[in-house]
């Protein structure tokens, strides 16, 4: 209520004293009151004080306290379905008028008890919004029960044509969909029925008949006023195209009209979408139709343009009404807050489940778990948001009355600040203007782009830039006074972006959002130091993210993004060719953790649990997309820490070794996931399930993967007995099954899918090569190993680890492993088969000549090192197993000089030029070139590599190594 209309308000004591004298006339309410408890008795000044509501209804119907105080429900919370059941039973014999007061009445008694306990301090504002909420799905469901009792009395039941009862699917809104309603709230409702159809009375009508005269019914129930008030005020303007609108439409209506007109608006409006009534049927059409319409697959930055023209309109609303003082409109406002959670909702809900939740602040916490807001924005947004919505709702208690400013006289002023357990008027003013302030703050941030928007002095102007006839003379000029040193091939390269195909393919929105992305990304790039390579990258990038302007959206709004884009383009090709051949990578550049905070595997790890997590079994395709999507994330964070010099390159090999195992991980779960559910589980002899893992050799073993580096596997299983077969309602032989299994491994890491392919896979190491089985038991490898491998595949043993699968045949496989390397290797004759088969590979692999040095293959290169590291592990495990324990090269070398077999100088400098070689050939890769260097380059490395080589594996062995 304004102040206006309470000119004549009395203060708190007067208004107290005189609602206790009524109360007192009343015999029975005396006589309640001499009987309640003194928890009661003591809040009863400050609530009376509080909410006129609560005086006048208590005096005007005096068995409403009575009635409280008897059932006790004033000192406890009731839960929602004890609620629900104070509801009034609403017969057949029961006039529309007597259920319109049965309705009323109910409401007084349960929002006295709602106020008087959120009064008093016995309810928090969880309990508060939680019970207004569940009061407004009591009555609209009671309200309805009895409206359709009547109109199936009289036209029948509606039916779908196949003879289905049809039910009214009543959609909560705002902030009834969100169970956060105030106290004297609209409630905002959509109302669908899933099939059209007739009813099946004797005067059957059609069904959308029917259930536009049930909604009128169920208005009219809850909102008509009446001597005793009103149950809940209706809107249902949000309805499909408003109010020009049917007021009940169709699944199939529905799902029409989403896609083809819904709007922006409607996209945050339905974040708040849940059932009231039917939501068993309400799912259907939340999967099928109104999630993928609010939640989009990438990040939605365009979301805020139109968010923005939202507020917009609301603040010239503001301005026009003088609603400066509003709470929920006016700035630092509730609604800043729903903007600000919405936004980054519908932003990023379409990658994160979590965030699709209707309720605000389950919304918030995920969004500070996630850090995609700082903890402490997030904790001073709750504090706000609970602080306005205790304040919204002793605003509305004062008089029952849908208010949301502040009051003008010094009376009202006074109640409120003792209803909100404010020192005084000024005292509560203070606080507010904290929290609106650091809402306005927040605001300013997120929804209108901060500091996104260039500096002045560097802002370019484009304005002719899109009119055909610019010329590159006047866009040169503009862009050398922005600070380009070659502003000619500058505007050249930009005439060229708006001639390409992808300008010309751009809608207007698109057309809109890059216009407004140019001046700022210019005058970003404007400030490097490479200007011009640094541009082509960037176009390059903005070509190839083509029609997702979403994208050019994100780099507009987040000026961060931004900036961290140009620095990582200006570290080469490799972070620009990643970005352009994933778009979706630019959504990385989001967090700000992207350049402050190393990868580790535990982030990976629950990154891609996550990522999992969102599909609740999904297509095959689907899943193998999602891999796709984190490992393409994952390794562009391991380039960028990797390019920005902030993690070495041994790590660098670590952290895409662990990609890779988490991915033949996941793989390897989804295909026994897929298999088993055709299949059913293979099973031995005993009945005990079959135990499988994967096996990574070569750089995967080692853990020494690079960028693009294949995967070497073998699979293995520990089933056996006789009689082996799948436990399905359809048995196969096991070993059946285990060739499906490992085709299916395969196919889901080398498909190709919307996101690319994840890897390419060589299996040929497994036993007998080719010709062997795809999956082969542990006793078969471990005989294999032992009788029929030659020198090279316990060369290639020493590279393998377990990565996937049953940690008790993974811890299995180790133990074969150790005992084939120390007691069944053929070291008669090893140092020769080392060197031969070293010399073999120097003849038909290396790429050098007498100008360039192949850094992998050629004399006193990598290989040698390999080699030797292999030649010594293999000769000296059957009396020292510890040299065999590991699976990289650095640590076998480590390993044999810690054991006094090698001298720790030769190890030293092996080691030493190793990691100098990888680096150096990482780096060639990253640039798209092939590991060779000058002669010259590298010459101190080569030499050292060389003696050691020839002194180790020249043509008559040291002794101390036979």
């Amino acid at each position: 209520m304004s102040g206006t209309d309470r000119r004549a308000d009395p203060g708190p004591e007067s208004q107290v004293a005189t609602t206790l004298a009524a109360l007192q006339a009343d015999a029975g309410t005396r006589a309640a009151l001499a009987q309640a408890p003194a928890d009661i008795l003591a809040t009863l000044p400050r609530v009376l004080a509080a909410s006129d509501f609560v005086a006048e209804s208590c005096t005007r119907n005096p068995q409403l306290l009575v009635a409280l105080l008897a059932r006790g429900d004033l000192t406890r919370r009731l839960a929602p379905d004890e609620l629900a059941r104070g509801a009034p039973e609403l017969s057949a014999a029961v006039t529309e008028g007597e259920a319109q007061g049965a309705l009323r009445r109910w409401r007084r008694h349960e929002l006295v008890r709602i106020a008087w306990r959120d009064l008093a301090g016995w309810a928090d504002l969880d309990e508060t919004l939680a019970d207004l909420t569940a009061f407004a799905d009591a009555a609209i469901r009671t309200a309805l029960a009895y409206a359709r009792h009547g109109l199936v009395a009289r036209y029948g039941e509606p039916r779908s044509a196949s003879g289905e009862i049809q039910p009214l699917v009543v959609i909560g809104m705002g902030k009834l969909g969100g169970g956060e309603l105030n106290f004297s709230s609209d409630v905002d409702l959509v109302l669908l029925f899933p099939e059209h159809g007739e009813t099946d009375g004797e005067r059957g009508v059609a069904n959308e008949e029917f259930f536009a005269r049930l909604v009128q019914a169920l208005v009219r129930l809850l909102e008509a006023p009446t001597a005793e008030g009103f149950v809940l005020r209706v809107d249902l303007r949000l309805r499909p195209f408003g109010d020009s609108g049917p007021v009940a439409v169709s699944f199939a209506s529905f799902e029409d009209y989403l896609p083809r007109h819904g709007r922006d608006w409607e996209r945050y409006a339905y974040i708040k979408a849940r059932a009231i009534t039917a939501p068993e049927r309400y799912a259907e059409i939340e999967t099928s139709a109104v999630r993928p319409f609010v939640y989009r697959r990438y990040l939605d930055y365009g979301v805020f343009e139109s968010l923005r023209e939202m507020k917009a309109l609301i603040a010239r609303e503001v301005e026009r009404r003088e609603l400066a003082d509003d709470i929920k409109l006016g700035p630092g406002g509730i609604r800043e807050i729903e903007f600000i959670v919405q936004a980054l909702q519908l932003t990023r809900g379409g990658r994160d489940r979590g965030l699709q939740t209707p309720a605000l602040r389950t919304a918030l916490a995920r969004l500070a778990q996630t850090r995609i807001l700082p903890a402490e924005v997030a904790a001073e947004l709750e504090g706000a948001y609970v602080y306005l919505r205790r304040l919204e709702n002793r605003l509305q208690m004062l008089a029952d009355a849908q208010v949301h400013a502040l009051p003008l006289e010094p009376p009202a002023r006074e109640r409120i600040a003792l209803a909100m357990g404010a020192r005084d008027w000024p005292a509560l003013l203070s606080e507010l203007g904290r929290h609106r302030e650091r809402v306005r703050g927040h605001f300013r941030e997120v929804i209108l782009g901060g500091g996104s928007e260039p500096d002045a002095a560097v802002r370019i102007d484009l304005g002719r830039f899109w009119d055909t006839r610019a010329e590159t003379a006047a866009l040169a000029e503009s862009l050398e006074r922005a600070g380009f040193v070659e502003s000619a091939e500058a505007a050249r390269l930009l005439l060229e972006l708006r001639a390409s195909s992808l300008v010309r393919r751009l809608d207007e929105p698109g057309r809109r959002r890059l216009q407004a992305l140019l001046p700022a990304l210019l005058a970003d790039v404007a400030g490097c130091a490479a200007q011009l390579p640094v541009l082509r990258r960037i176009l390059t990038i903005i070509e190839a993210t083509g029609k997702r302007s979403a994208y050019f959206a994100l780099l507009r709004e987040n000026a961060p993004a931004r900036a961290r884009l140009v620095e990582l383009v200006g570290h080469g090709e490799f972070l620009a060719a990643q970005i352009a051949a994933q778009p979706l990578l630019l959504d990385e550049l989001i967090d700000a953790r992207l350049l402050s905070e190393l990868p580790t595997r535990a982030a990976f790890a629950a990154e891609l649990t996550q990522r999992l997590g969102q599909l609740h079994g999904e297509d095959p395709e689907r899943q193998v997309e999602a891999l796709r999507h984190f490992q393409s994330a994952a390794v562009f964070r391991v380039a960028v820490a990797d390019l920005t010099g902030a993690m070495p390159l041994m790590q660098v090999s670590d952290r895409l070794t662990d990609i890779a195992e988490l991915i033949v991980e996941r793989a390897l779960e989804l295909a026994w996931q897929q298999i088993t559910a055709q299949f059913g589980v293979p099973t031995c002899d005993d009945g005990r399930p079959v135990n499988i893992c994967a096996v990574g050799y070569g750089k995967l073993g080692g853990m020494e993967l690079g960028y693009s580096s294949d995967l070497d596997l073998v699979f293995l299983h520990d089933s056996r007995g006789e009689r082996q077969q799948t436990s399905g309602a359809s048995p196969i032989d096991n070993q059946v099954f285990f060739v499906r299994l490992a085709q299916r491994i395969m196919h889901l890491l080398t498909m190709h899918s919307a996101a690319g392919r994840l890897y390419e896979v060589d299996v040929r190491l497994r036993p007998s090569g080719k010709g062997g089985l795809l999956v082969t038991s542990i006793e078969a490898f471990a005989e294999y190993q032992q009788r029929e491998a030659w020198t090279w595949e316990h060369q290639a043993l020493l590279h393998a680890r377990s990565v996937a699968g049953s940690p008790a045949l993974r811890a299995r496989f180790e133990q074969v492993r150790l005992e084939v390397l120390c007691y069944h290797v053929h070291r008669e004759g090893l140092r020769q088969e080392v060197r031969v088969m070293r010399e073999r590979m120097r003849r038909e692999l290396s790429k050098g000549d007498g100008e360039r040095f192949d850094i992998k293959q050629d004399p006193g290169g990598i290989a040698d090192i390999e080699f030797l590291a292999q030649y010594w592990a293999l000769a000296f495990a059957v009396r020292y197993p510890a040299v065999v324990m590991f699976a990289d090269t650095i640590r076998q070398l480590e390993s044999v000089a810690s054991a006094a077999l090698v001298p720790q100088a030769d190890v030293d400098v092996l080691t030493g030029a190793y990691r100098a070689y990888r680096a150096t050939a990482h780096h060639l890769a990253l640039a798209g070139r092939p590991a060779l260097v000058p002669g010259q380059e590298l010459r101190a490395q080569r030499a050292d590599v060389k003696r050691i080589w020839d002194a180790a594996m020249g043509a008559e062995p040291p002794a101390a190594q036979v």
